[in-house]
């Protein structure tokens, strides 16, 4: 099951509190249970679980527990389990419970008839990854209240005073401090969030300055005007640190290493400055998120030699492609990861690797500004374009042609030229990609006559049908067609095919051997 901690001896334990209780148990208890399930095992365990629900119906019971599941109104649902109670006998209902969460957790991909549980199999899931982060919690001496885990914790607004709350005021479950209205977040606020995963959501005039004390506030939501400024110099313990939808320049400033900056459901665009405290050593990293920055927005980074970032989905599910410009004056190395398409420009005179390897099935559209060599690195999950600055660099693509790499779309040529992975400001004899396939694909040898009459075909996808089988199986071949060259890099059939890859050199007439290689 996709838990993210534990494992399935605490998982029956979950299992069977959310289905009868929709509650979590406190640590004592919870550790106490862990024991049983453990010292008499699964199934009895699950019965002397149920058995103390041997008072209800056969109905009532279909109906608590699939309820706490979350899926229901489904009156066929319902009637089913009833029937298959009376069917097994009641006693049993314990480990019936059991069977269904087993069964509702692995539905968060389901097809067909079983689509329609997607939805309750992944919030279940995170249900259970609550429950257990609940109560593997030794702070956590009463048990949840009944229902989501989350729903819970208090909203505590600011005022336009000076305010100071501390952990005696917050509920220790994950709390949402508001100042939505620009004014109530000052440098003399003092807040301490307690246990629990807190949120403070802020609104910034423009040119506002402000940096309250913080503790245990493990998250900070900025709308900014233009010019305004946040400091974290007085937080401690706070992890994720975000613009959210900013309305032009903004600055961060005084925020340690460890905790995560980005920009989050922006839609007007503007520039963040993030100055990191303590930056300046010879080997410093940082972490950035851009999350439906859709704005055409900028992260501007001093001081930094390593930078993270990832590209994900944001709150509003406003857009699904990331435009976010990264300037860095002193980085070397950026790795790029995450789920959603990122759409960059990165600018950086030091720059020397980009590591996009861990991209997968999201496009990466990156533009290099710097005047250096590069070194970049990518998967062939996707149909990636990357364009080159100036200096020699070196384009590595791993993961070509096989059943890992993107599925190539050879219905038209069209859709061919759309499924290619594009590089563009590629020099030949001074930049260098370098090819690797899922199962070896050496270099193929076309003759010249061979070579023309791949560049004379009607289109890029005649073109490409019959390089691959000039080429042959498991080799890649070098081809002009129009004022570009490709490569096609073949899978173990000679044919064209859905699991080949295709690069195109954008401008490229001419492609020396040494540009190039294949492994």
């Amino acid at each position: 099951m996709p838990k993210v901690v534990g494992t399935y001896l605490y998982e029956v334990v979950d299992m069977l509190n959310r289905a009868f209780y929709d509650a979590s148990p406190s640590n004592a208890s919870y550790n106490n249970q862990v024991m049983e399930h453990t010292s008499i095992g699964m199934k009895a365990f699950a019965l002397q679980f149920g058995a103390s629900f041997a008072g209800l119906t056969e109905d009532e019971l279909s109906t608590k527990i699939l309820g706490n599941l979350g899926v229901l109104p489904n009156a066929g649902l319902q009637a089913a389990l009833k029937d298959y109670l009376v069917s097994v006998g009641k006693a049993n209902v314990g480990i019936v419970a059991v069977q269904l969460g087993e069964i509702l957790s692995g539905l968060e991909n389901a097809t067909g008839d079983m689509a329609v549980y997607k939805a309750a199999a992944v919030a279940w899931n995170a249900e259970l990854n609550a429950s257990f982060l609940y109560s593997a919690n030794p702070a956590n001496t009463v048990p949840s209240p009944a229902g989501p885990l989350g729903d819970f914790g208090l909203t505590l607004p600011l005022t336009a005073g000076d305010d100071a709350i501390s952990s005696a005021q917050t509920s220790n479950w994950g709390d949402t401090i508001l100042a939505p209205v620009s004014g109530m977040l000052s440098s003399a606020d003092a807040i301490d969030g307690g246990l629990g995963i807190d949120t403070l959501k802020a609104t910034l005039a423009a040119g506002a300055a402000v940096a309250p004390t913080l503790k245990s506030v493990e998250k900070v939501l900025i709308t900014a005007g233009s010019g305004a400024e946040f400091s974290a110099a007085g937080a401690t313990g706070l992890a994720d640190l975000r613009v959210d939808a900013a309305a032009g320049p903004a600055t961060f400033s005084g925020v340690g290493l460890a905790t995560t900056v980005g920009i989050q459901n922006s839609g007007a665009g503007g520039a963040l400055t993030v100055k990191f405290a303590g930056a300046g050593g010879p080997a410093d990293s940082a972490n950035l998120v851009f999350a439906d920055a859709a704005g055409d927005d900028e992260i501007i980074v001093a001081g930094v030699e390593t930078l993270v970032v990832q590209s994900a989905p944001g709150t509003v599910a406003a857009t699904t492609v990331n435009h976010a410009r990264i300037t860095a004056a002193q980085a070397e190395k950026i790795v790029i990861s995450g789920v959603q398409a990122l759409t960059t420009t990165v600018t950086g005179d030091k720059l020397s690797v980009i590591d996009a390897s861990a991209i997968f099935r999201a496009k990466l559209d990156l533009t290099l500004a710097g005047t250096q060599g590069v070194s970049i690195a990518l998967n062939a999950q996707a149909a990636h374009k990357v364009t080159l600055g100036a200096g020699a660099d070196t384009v590595y693509i791993a993961g070509l042609a096989g059943m890992a790499a993107q599925n190539m779309d050879i219905s038209t040529a069209a859709t061919l030229a759309a499924s290619a992975i594009e590089v563009a400001g590629f020099v030949s004899g001074t930049d260098a990609i370098q090819l690797t396939s899922a199962n070896p694909a050496a270099k193929a040898a076309p003759s010249s006559s061979e070579l023309a009459s791949i560049a004379a075909s009607s289109s890029l996808l005649a073109a490409a049908t019959l390089a691959a089988t000039t080429a042959g199986a498991n080799k890649a071949i070098a081809f002009r067609y129009g004022a570009d060259t490709y490569i096609l890099v073949n899978d173990g059939a000679a044919a064209l095919g859905e699991n080949d890859s295709l690069v195109k050199l954008t401008g490229v007439t001419a492609l020396t051997d040494a540009s190039w290689t294949s492994v």
